[in-house]
């Protein structure tokens, strides 16, 4: 099974998203890991989660972070193997 990270934006051109998925692409890149990233920016899929605060990480049908990048650790403790 793949990794699924999800992105819920408040759209595609917001600045903060963009800078997370960036980095989280970098840090999957330098480990090896291979995960496909969505960006969500429908609202009837961001209700599907019970968040406001946008940007929020998903990993794995997990929230890990709402605002801001997770911690590298924090990505790979969500990470399948």
């Amino acid at each position: 099974m793949r990794n699924r990270i999800e992105i819920l934006s408040p759209g595609k051109n917001c600045r903060k998203s963009k800078k997370i998925v960036f980095k989280i692409r970098e840090y999957l890149k330098q480990q090896k890991i291979e995960a496909d990233i969505f960006i969500i920016n429908d609202l009837k899929e961001m209700q599907k989660y019970k968040t406001w605060i946008l940007p929020t990480v998903i990993i794995n049908g997990k929230i890990v972070a709402r605002g801001y990048k997770p911690a590298d650790d924090k990505i790979i403790k969500n990470l399948i193997k």
